[in-house]
């Protein structure tokens, strides 16, 4: 079936017993198991949470079984949970939550107790899921549509791109070229081309999509493109030309989710990269500190994102010392 490849004849003669469920001539079956693959792919690449002693899951109370944490809770034993009793809860109230001008899903992608979003293998496992729960279903039902996008961006992070894609043609089949799911995952895309070291491939992309986002109101689609179009010429050395896309970056990200939110610290520590890099080191230095200050405040300090914005505080302070 070409879905999956083994070491040796011993090797396969091992997984048949498992693979036979999938070898077919099916094209739906094949493009399922190659995104099960790369999500396991991902899980692998993800760094490991060591579970201390007295942890149990928080919505079972039962410290059996595999308990995961990827979220914002503070506490040495706080915010476990099995993957299996968040999908249930999410399961149980799978709607699309409507908060202003966003959508939001809420427990497919947010800790219920911390309100902050999963990271690292909880994000990975809470989109597959969502997946799984909707993949059957109609084409054009709003609900496949976002666990899609939902699923590809995760996959992006990983950088299994050929998966991403793979899910994205789903997610777009028959929607108009100018919807915000169909722009949210070109940017995303040609975002994903800076990381994987193809910025100039990258900055045409999302100079193709230039006439399009102007004629978009949505300020989500608008962070997004001015976020990614900011990284892309900084990693061109272009700093002076990518300072206005990061300020607007900031403005949009404050203005429709609030200072605090992940997307406004993300698109600050962004802005002050750029800061640095055109020479302005001290308003750099005072952006990162308040990211730092508000990471730590919101997330604990052992969160990733409280790490990823120390290091960047650290390089910057570098460059003054």
């Amino acid at each position: 079936c070409q879905a999956c490849w083994f070491c040796d004849k011993a090797c396969a003669k091992r997984a048949w017993r498992f693979h036979k469920l999938y070898c077919t001539d099916n094209p739906a079956l094949k493009r399922h198991v190659a995104i099960e693959m790369a999500l396991e792919r991902c899980l692998a690449m993800k760094p490991k949470v060591d579970v201390p002693d007295g942890a149990q899951c928080y919505i079972c109370m039962d410290d059996g079984g595999a308990l995961l944490r990827g979220c914002a809770c503070r506490g040495p034993s706080a915010g476990f949970a099995h993957v299996e009793c968040l999908v249930e809860m999410a399961a149980r109230g799978d709607v699309i939550v409507r908060e202003g001008r966003r959508m939001k899903l809420s427990r497919w992608s947010d800790c219920s107790v911390c309100s902050q979003s999963f990271t690292g293998a909880m994000a990975v496992e809470m989109a597959r899921h969502r997946w799984r729960w909707c993949r059957d279903g109609p084409e054009d039902s709003h609900d496949k549509r976002y666990a899609l996008a939902m699923l590809a961006s995760e996959l992006r992070m990983c950088t299994e791109l050929d998966a991403a894609d793979s899910v994205d043609r789903q997610s777009v089949r028959g929607v108009p070229q100018d919807d915000i799911i169909v722009l949210q995952r070109e940017i995303e895309s040609a975002g994903v081309l800076t990381r994987v070291n193809r910025p100039r491939e990258a900055l045409e992309a999302l100079q193709r999509l230039r006439p399009r986002i102007e004629l978009c109101a949505n300020y989500g689609v608008r962070a997004n493109y001015a976020y990614n179009m900011s990284g892309t010429l900084f990693t061109l050395g272009r700093s002076h030309d990518a300072l206005p896309f990061a300020s607007e970056a900031v403005d949009r990200a404050n203005a429709l989710d609030g200072p605090d939110s992940s997307r406004a610290l993300f698109a600050m520590q962004e802005y002050a990269r750029v800061l640095a890099a055109v020479g302005r080191v001290s308003e750099a230095k005072a952006t990162l500190s308040h990211v730092l200050a508000a990471n730590t405040r919101l997330l604990g300090a052992d969160h990733p994102f409280t790490r990823y914005a120390q290091m960047n505080l650290e390089d910057v302070s570098a460059m003054t010392a």
